[in-house]
Parts: structure tokens; sequence; C-alpha cells
């Protein structure tokens, strides 16, 4: 490898690091802790939750299947049977437990931000 070659590598993987860093400064700077989080079945409403306390609103019974106000977890149904358990806590909501192929909703984690909505798209859900 020439020196070129290495400063060309060098800039990229700093411009690089700089992008990943502006991105979440920015998407910690959009976090809500009294918004709502808003849960999708296709492109309709069917739940919403308040991100200040975890308190609820449903807007389509029928998609909703169990709702636990004790431990602050909500279970809505989605294209499969078992449907996506839904957990709020300290301002945020996560999916801890749902049935898809990778399980790729509930290893996004925590979100507040509108910016990382939860996306479970086996289960035709979406967090926003």
């Amino acid at each position: 490898m020439k020196k070129p070659d290495i400063v060309l590598i060098a800039v990229l993987l700093t411009a690089a690091l700089i992008s990943f860093l502006v991105f979440r400064q920015v998407t910690n700077d959009a976090a809500q802790v009294d918004g709502t989080a808003i849960v999708y079945f296709n492109s309709d409403k069917i739940l919403e939750i308040n991100l200040e306390d975890g308190t609820y609103f449903v807007i389509d019974n029928s998609r909703i299947l169990e709702v636990d106000f004790e431990n602050k977890t909500y279970h809505v149904l989605g294209s499969n049977p078992y449907g996506v358990l839904i957990e709020y806590k300290d301002n945020k909501v996560r999916v801890i437990d749902e049935q898809s192929p990778k399980h790729i909703c509930q290893t996004q984690g925590w979100s507040n931000s509108p910016l990382s909505p939860i996306t479970c798209l086996p289960n035709s859900i979406i967090i926003v």
C-alpha cells in the first residue's frame, strides 16, 4: 500500500466516525420523555402509550390481546397469532417478546425517539 492509499483510508474512517457520532447525538437530542409511542398494525393506529407515565389509549380493541398496567406491558396482535409484547419503562418502550424468524424487533432494544422506530415487519407492527 502506498502512502496516498493510507491517507485516503484514514480520511474515510475519520469521516465515518464523525458521521456516526453526529447521528448518535441527533438521535439522543430527539429523545422524548413526555411524548407518545404510537403502535401501528400495517398503517392503522392501534395503541398509544404515553412516555411520561406509561398510561395508554386503545384505538383498536380487536388488536389488543392484554394490557398489564402493573408491569407496564402491552400485548398487541400482529400478523401472527401470538402477537407482540411491548414493555414500557423509564420513558421508553421496547419489544420483549414476539414470534419471527430472527427476532429482530426484540434486539432493537429501547426507544423513545421518533428517529429510531421499532419495526417488527414479520408481525406488521411498527412503534413510533
